[in-house]
């Protein structure tokens, strides 16, 4: 095996390990694969390139999708266009790059406690690993990236690669997602899951991503059919 046939798994969650929640009926884990034998490397430079051309740091400048649709933190004194810039090239980035995405959903209208937040994620998980099982495995290693975010994530990942897929399982250390474009594309895959969710389940937008999307027409046609062909 050579040192580069690894299948990276970036792993990003929307929402908050809690129940019961009223802030935050839905709970996803987004995990984002890539084939790391792919040089992705042209597309990343092209990227940090256009935030330069924006007025952005690209050294120090990390994309987060719900804060920027929702004008908060670095993003509080950015106006909709300028806002809309910087999602367009990241959406951009990820029509271009090659990688595929999963989500694993809990909808907490459904559930009542912790513990079956924590059974259904496993359940689901172990399922969809069975399922990609021979295509996971096909290069010999599997490498995942997650930043310790939240320590029951953590542990699934854990405990859960390590004894259903029977190659080799990696877990990268000191993850921070400023340092990978892989794990920024897995927090937009999250919010765009949690909106997607929303419309499906009769669910209104949130005034901010109704002023930044439009409809959830225009949100289904403009942003996530762009991307939903390499949904797993």
């Amino acid at each position: 095996m050579k040192s580069e046939d690894i299948l990276s798994v970036f792993v990003d969650e929307s929402g908050i390990f809690q129940h019961p929640d009223a802030d935050s009926r839905f709970y996803i884990v987004g995990m984002v694969f890539h084939d790391q034998r792919i040089d992705i490397s042209p597309l990343v430079r092209q990227l940090d390139q256009n935030a330069s051309r924006l007025g952005l740091d690209s050294d120090v400048f990390t994309f987060h999708a719900g804060p920027l649709i929702r004008q908060e933190k670095s993003y509080a004194i950015m106006n909709r266009h300028f806002r809309g810039k910087i999602f367009d090239r990241m959406l951009t980035f990820a029509r271009k790059v090659d990688f595929r995405y999963h989500c694993l959903d809990v909808d907490k209208r459904y559930i009542t406690s912790v513990l079956q937040i924590a059974t259904k994620l496993k359940k689901d998980l172990v399922e969809f690993l069975a399922l990609h099982r021979e295509e996971l495995m096909s290069l010999g290693k599997v490498k995942v990236y997650y930043d310790c975010g939240q320590t029951p994530i953590t542990n699934l990942l854990h405990q859960t690669f390590a004894s259903e897929l029977s190659c080799p399982v990696e877990f990268a250390p000191g993850v921070r997602p400023e340092n990978y474009k892989l794990f920024q594309l897995a927090d937009l895959i999250c919010t765009l899951r949690l909106i997607e969710l929303k419309i499906r389940n009769g669910e209104p937008m949130t005034h901010s991503e109704f002023k930044f999307f439009g409809s959830p027409r225009a949100f289904e046609r403009n942003v996530l059919r762009k991307i939903k062909s390499k949904e797993l």
